[in-house]
């Protein structure tokens, strides 16, 4: 804890009525426990930077946030001018919408003063906020369709996509609950993942003669870290260097972790004599048989993630959207600008239906993007370098690089027009023309 003396701080206080002053360190502890407990479910560091600094001044504690993926620092200076000052580790991170949606909630009620700071940090400790919105089994279940649904809708071969589910349960398993207590590293649990996928996936192709991909698709789409990398660049465009760093730097590892893992099962099986068949790829699909494999993908990764059942409808419907207009460009070679305008549409339907309903956009962006992330394609990048094909690996990175960065501009071109509805100016020359009439 330090000090520092703040006149203005102090004369803040001295005018204050009594009834409005809130106790700096109660204040403190909701930022701590709050700001934690928002990354830990896969919120944006700048996104909490700013709304903490806002409560702050809202309670007239001017306040600093300092956040990263593995800690924050808080600081409030109370009605004597002292700085207090705070550090959280965060030693678990993951994608939960269902929390991040309550969590927000609960900073809008503080911040219109609808409850106190002590009610707010009883409701941060309570099971209600820890609790998932789907039990285990919907859990599994969804890992199962995804894996089906994925495989069914690339190769139609019924039986491939039964096993590509079952395969991307027990990757979804292994990486997240079954290990996560024996296993903090959360790269190394992709690893293993990564490795009973290949290995379930040349067993089946042993016994039914499929396409490689048909069985691993499922398991390696969980595994593969599109999302991190599409979030990293999009908090070093927003200028949160250390963040998007981190962030960066654990989905590039992860992709080590899982090209590793491929080089070893490749050399392994050639010594056995049991390299997989050469796949001829995806199979073309109407546009109808893949809008119904998008839209049970994106539900399924919307269960994943945990967002709230009543908002899954509308994270399919942006998802399916953004897919339509990713298609119509499937057939050129304008992989940039079909990545940006798909984005743009997915960011445009999110934040409509998020100020429509008043939640995160989040809840329908997250799982809207998944069909475009290029993390398919920096597995790929990274397996070219793997086996010696340096032109095809550095072709394939810097296509990485450009799609995830036009998704992310295209994300934030989407929220200009909301932006402007908020715009000073245009507050002003609302109020000027209400006093003219």
């Amino acid at each position: 804890m330090a000090s520092e003396t703040t006149p203005q701080g102090v004369i803040a206080w001295a005018i204050m009525p009594k009834v409005q002053r809130t106790n700096a360190q109660e204040l403190l502890s909701f930022m701590s426990e709050y700001g934690r407990a928002y990354l830990q479910s896969g919120g944006p560091t700048s996104r909490l930077e700013e709304a903490l600094s806002s409560l702050g001044r809202k309670f007239d504690h001017p306040s600093e946030v300092f956040a990263t993926p593995t800690g924050i620092f808080t600081s409030c200076i109370d009605e004597t001018g002292h700085t207090h000052t705070s550090l959280s580790r965060i030693k678990e991170t993951g994608m939960n919408l269902g929390r991040l949606c309550w969590l927000e909630n609960i900073f809008e009620d503080v911040y219109s003063r609808k409850i106190t700071i002590a009610q707010a940090n009883k409701i941060l400790n309570s099971k209600v906020v820890q609790k998932s919105p789907y039990p285990f089994w919907q859990n599994v279940l969804a890992a199962l369709v995804l894996g089906f649904s994925l495989s069914f809708s690339a190769f139609q071969s019924f039986t491939a996509a039964v096993a590509s589910g079952l395969i991307s349960m027990a990757t979804w398993w292994i990486s997240g609950p079954g290990l996560k207590s024996q296993i903090s590293s959360s790269i190394f649990r992709d690893f293993v993942g990564c490795t009973v996928t290949l290995g379930l996936a040349a067993l089946f192709q042993m016994l039914r003669p499929a396409p490689f991909e048909a069985y691993t698709i499922g398991g390696i789409i969980v595994l593969v870290p599109g999302l991190a990398l599409t979030t990293a660049i999009a908090e070093l465009a927003d200028q949160n260097l250390v963040s998007g760093t981190a962030k960066l730097m654990q989905a590039i590892l992860t992709l080590l972790a899982l090209g590793l893992a491929y080089m070893l099962f490749q050399e392994l099986s050639a010594s056995m004599g049991l390299m997989p068949a050469p796949s001829s790829g995806p199979r073309p699909v109407s546009i109808l048989a893949g809008m119904a494999g998008v839209l049970v993908a994106v539900t399924c990764f919307g269960v994943l993630f945990k967002v709230p059942m009543k908002s899954l409808p509308w994270a399919a419907l942006t998802g399916v959207l953004g897919w339509l207009v990713l298609r119509s460009f499937s057939a050129t070679p304008y992989y940039v600008s079909a990545s940006y305008l798909a984005s743009f549409t997915v960011g445009t339907v999110s934040l409509w239906i998020a100020n429509r309903y008043k939640v995160p956009s989040q809840l329908f962006s997250v799982p809207g993007i998944l069909a475009m992330l290029p993390g398919m394609l920096a597995l790929n990048s990274m397996r070219s370098f793997a086996l010696g094909h340096d032109a095809s690996g550095l072709d394939l990175g810097v296509r990485v690089i450009l799609t995830a960065g036009s998704i992310v501009f295209g994300l934030f071109t989407a929220r200009i027009p909301f932006a402007l509805q908020f715009n000073p100016f245009k507050r002003m020359f609302r109020a000027a023309q209400g006093s003219n009439e």
